[in-house]
């Protein structure tokens, strides 16, 4: 499956790790920021460059960049690979980027179906 056009309502939502790690990284942040990360839309050709970025960084750059670190820097050119061949194979070219609640409301909803939660009880949380 080729990226070329995506299909009408088809997404992809990153979440974690590489995914907000690029995102601060494409929004020009010092330090990473989750409340302006989360909710961002990022084109194929924006992750793509961020990523170019990176490699030109070198492994010391990356290690000192403050939105990669110390801890995620030998990381973050596995995660990229993996996250430029998802936007590849995936039909769409946008990946809107959470860094909170989708795990949550996972966890909600499969609490919701395994009947340990009501659906009334969650006021809008999920």
């Amino acid at each position: 499956m080729n990226a070329g056009a995506p299909e009408d309502g088809f997404q992809i939502i990153g979440t974690s790790g590489t995914v907000t790690t690029v995102a601060a990284s494409h929004l020009g942040l010092r330090r990473y920021d989750r409340t302006k990360v989360d909710g961002l839309t990022m084109t194929s050709a924006q992750i793509d460059r961020v990523i170019r970025d990176y490699l030109m960084l070198g492994p010391e750059g990356r290690r000192a960049d403050p939105r990669i670190g110390r801890e995620r820097h030998a990381l973050i050119m596995s995660g990229a690979a993996i996250l430029q061949t998802l936007m590849r194979i995936w039909p769409t070219t946008r990946l809107s980027v959470a860094d909170r609640g989708l795990r949550e409301g996972l966890l909600y909803a499969q609490m919701v179906r395994d009947g340990v939660l009501a659906p009334e009880s969650l006021n809008g949380v999920a």
